[in-house]
């Protein structure tokens, strides 16, 4: 469940976002669920700081986040998406709401169905589905 407050009820008086989880789901991700949050943090005050006049981040501020969501974040959420394709076919998901849900022509979403099939799980994707960890 997501949840915000803002305004006068946020903390700093902006917005707070909380991410509740049940602990069902929180026991399947385990200690890993501190990281991921402060992981898309970082992504998300970067966001603001980028659009933020005055507020310009440093160089080492930046070395945070890009090594925060290039080596950290990215290659999760890729195995994630992966083992998301390939649950959605063997569920009978068809290619064409494939396609619709990710924002590509039916063919792509094809191609790319079957080059996953093709090349097996990959290390993020083992992490992902909790089969291995990376």
């Amino acid at each position: 469940m997501l949840t915000f407050r803002s305004g006068d009820d946020a903390i700093q008086g902006g917005v707070d976002i909380t991410i509740s989880l049940t602990p069902t789901q929180s026991a399947a991700i385990g200690p890993e669920a501190s990281s991921l949050a402060d992981w898309f943090d970082t992504a998300l005050w970067t966001l603001a700081a980028l659009r933020s006049e005055g507020h310009e981040p440093t160089a080492d501020q930046l070395y945070t986040t890009l090594n925060d969501i290039e080596a950290r974040l990215l290659p999760r959420l890729e195995g994630i998406r992966d083992a998301a394709v390939r649950r959605h076919k063997e569920l009978g998901g068809s290619v064409g709401d494939l396609g619709l849900a990710l924002d590509m022509p039916r063919s792509t979403a094809q191609s790319r169905r079957e080059a996953l099939e093709k090349r097996g799980p990959s290390n993020w994707e083992k992490w992902a589905t909790g089969t291995t960890g990376n």
